[in-house]
């Protein structure tokens, strides 16, 4: 009763019911607003759209139903060790009041000289993880990755699509391109939630019609090490593209008994 009671209260401020926003709880809503580990100034921002089915296909009526995943790749073309800014700002519905927690914290991505990095789904997903104390289970989410850098990026977008069950069946790769904004990045918070701490929940939540009764997975390891409920355990998800035994040592897997 009490996490019901906590998503219902979530909902009413987002003011949108739309599965494209995020559901937070009051307690949230003093997000961090003083613990910051250090500024970043940056110059360049770079907005790359980010399309995620994650613990289910698409199935929200947004899109075609199926399965999608972006990859967002940025380089450091100068010969100089650089600190960025990125954030997730999620896609809502057209019309609704903003929520406050529809735009993540900043976190810190470092670059070394001609290096360069690749941002998954699942990367994508653990910015929402924690804020506050809180995680979400994302099933499907669509948005932004929002880049902030000191200096101009090499930054792209790759896209692939297929049906539910199969291989790929369609893949597009976009530049992203610069914008000038000057501004100072506060990245935070300075203090890191220990694995398997916090309060976790579900977006769409459990039984909701986003799902067309369909049980959803949920998700655990990654990075962040998600815990399983008891009585569970965690191990690859098959229909992801990241596979364990050939170096993804971070993937994410799902609880099964």
């Amino acid at each position: 009763m009490k996490r019901h009671n906590m998503i219902k209260l979530l909902s009413l401020l987002l003011g949108s019911g739309c599965w494209s926003g995020l559901i937070g709880t009051q307690s949230i809503a003093q997000a961090e607003t003083t613990k910051y580990s250090e500024t970043v100034k940056t110059e360049y921002q770079y907005g790359a759209k980010v399309t995620c089915s994650l613990l289910l296909p698409h199935q929200d009526g947004a899109l075609a139903r199926g399965t999608y995943r972006t990859v967002v790749n940025i380089h450091n073309p100068t010969n100089k060790k650089i600190t960025l800014a990125a954030k997730v700002a999620l896609a809502t519905q057209f019309g609704s009041e903003p929520g406050p927690f529809d735009v993540t914290p900043f976190k810190k991505i470092v670059l070394q000289p001609d290096g360069a990095v690749g941002v998954n789904c699942f990367d994508i997903a653990g910015y929402f993880c924690p804020i506050d104390g809180v995680c979400v289970d994302f099933a499907f989410l669509e948005g932004f990755l929002v880049v902030k850098s000191p200096v101009p990026l090499d930054v792209a977008g790759v896209y692939t699509a297929r049906h539910s069950e199969g291989e790929v069946e369609s893949i597009d790769v976009e530049t992203i391109q610069p914008r000038r904004v000057e501004e100072s990045v506060k990245l935070g918070p300075a203090e890191p939630t220990k694995a398997g701490e916090g309060k976790r929940m579900d977006y769409p939540p459990k039984g909701s019609p986003a799902y067309h009764d369909q049980k959803p997975k949920q998700m655990c390891g990654g990075i962040a090490a998600f815990p399983c409920p008891e009585g569970m355990k965690c191990v690859d998800d098959p229909s992801d593209n990241c596979d364990p035994a050939k170096g993804g040592a971070d993937c994410a897997g799902i609880c099964v008994k």
